[in-house]
């Protein structure tokens, strides 16, 4: 089965042409721009801790939002790490940008190639969860390298470089 139908494929392509003409300039280098797309989606969604319970705990729950797609953060604003991840990459292939998602046992982002190196980039944990639901916008996890990533975190960023190797 496939996740997009020609309907949403068409929604998103839309969608993604919308915010590249209202937020991405000609003169914009790609690191400009992967920074304004990754600050968009942030911006405009949160992340989906209902459904995130939801899915940990083994229960079915009435999806509200495909929040697990690219629909989910570019059209109702709500994600979840692979919603996250989604976006992204239909951003990263508009603008000719090799990337892949990188998907752990609990966590999906994306890796990008870009001047010659491959980065990290996860929109996920650029968006935290806070207790006092304040809308957060962070870069920790902005194309950072694969000994930055390792670093930071081990548990959710499970990375081989070796599975990847046009990635080395």
């Amino acid at each position: 089965k496939l996740l997009y139908s020609d309907t949403e494929k068409n929604i998103l392509n839309q969608k993604v042409e919308e915010i590249i003409k209202n937020n991405i300039r000609e003169d914009m280098s790609d690191r400009e721009k992967i920074k304004v797309i990754h600050d968009y989606i942030i911006n405009h969604s949160r992340y989906d801790e209902k459904r995130a319970a939801a899915i940990k705990n083994n229960q079915d729950l009435d999806v509200q939002y495909p929040s697990h797609k690219a629909i989910g953060p570019l059209l109702n604003g709500m994600a979840l790490c692979s919603g996250y991840s989604d976006a992204m990459a239909l951003f990263l292939d508009r603008f000719g940008i090799k990337n892949y998602k990188i998907a752990s046992e609990d966590h999906v982002w994306n890796l990008v190639y870009l001047d010659n190196t491959w980065y990290h980039l996860d929109l996920t944990w650029d968006d935290p969860v806070v207790s006092t639901h304040e809308n957060l916008l962070l870069h920790d996890f902005f194309l950072i390298s694969t000994s930055k990533l390792q670093q930071t975190d081990l548990t959710q960023h499970e990375f081989n470089p070796a599975i990847y190797v046009e990635a080395k």
